[in-house]
């Protein structure tokens, strides 16, 4: 896949195969959960969703393997009894528990839903072909290190349970990083456009030195 394709496709399974090992398992974790909070009116089973809870705060370190390993198999669990009473959501069921156990196979099912486009996924990815340069010390250092202060405000800060970021503390980001110094015309306009931005936004993940 070339740089102009990865911009232009609109088959998001079309961008998950062309990427090949450019992609991270926090990333692809990330980018799963986020399909899965779109279809979450599907999701009825609690163990379904917690699948999807434990896998997010997994993916930023605050869920160890254990518990990983029993959310998945819980979610297993409520999948299969879903498929065999044929009940709503079944397949939804199903994407929610693999985002707790191999993110490969979580992205690849999240992507052949109705929910996801190839925007999502570009949304978590970036453009893998041009990176963007590593902030500036004196950027992250700006005004006592007031833009990474905004990040993890905007990182926490969810619509729920859509899981979205805020979209106004998203753009306050952007004005914060411009005035520090930061002029990426790509990270701007990004943090500025309409989103909606998730955990594991590109932008909000380089201010954060998350992978």
């Amino acid at each position: 896949m070339t740089e102009a394709e990865w911009l232009a496709e609109t088959d998001p399974l079309r961008l998950l195969r062309g990427l090949r090992d450019r992609a991270s398992d926090r990333k692809l974790r990330l980018f799963a959960c986020a399909g899965c909070r779109r279809l979450w009116w599907l999701l009825r089973d609690p163990r379904s969703r917690t699948a999807v809870e434990v896998s997010e705060r997994y993916a930023d370190g605050l869920a160890d393997a254990k518990e990983l390993a029993a959310a998945a198999q819980d979610a297993r669990q409520a999948a299969d009894e879903a498929e065999q009473a044929r009940a709503a959501g079944w397949n939804a069921a199903r994407s929610a528990a693999l985002t707790a156990d191999t993110p490969w196979a979580a992205a690849e099912r999240v992507v052949g839903s109705a929910a996801c486009d190839a925007d999502l996924l570009r949304h978590v990815l970036g453009n893998p072909f041009r990176p963007p340069p590593p902030l500036a010390p004196s950027v992250l250092r700006w005004d006592g290190g007031t833009v990474k202060r905004l990040a993890e405000g905007a990182y926490e800060q969810r619509d729920m349970p859509a899981g979205t970021l805020d979209p106004a503390r998203v753009a306050v980001l952007a004005d914060a990083l411009e005035e520090a110094g930061c002029a990426d015309a790509d990270l701007l306009r990004h943090l500025r456009g309409p989103g909606p931005h998730v955990r594991g936004c590109w932008c909000v993940d380089l201010v954060l030195g998350k992978e």
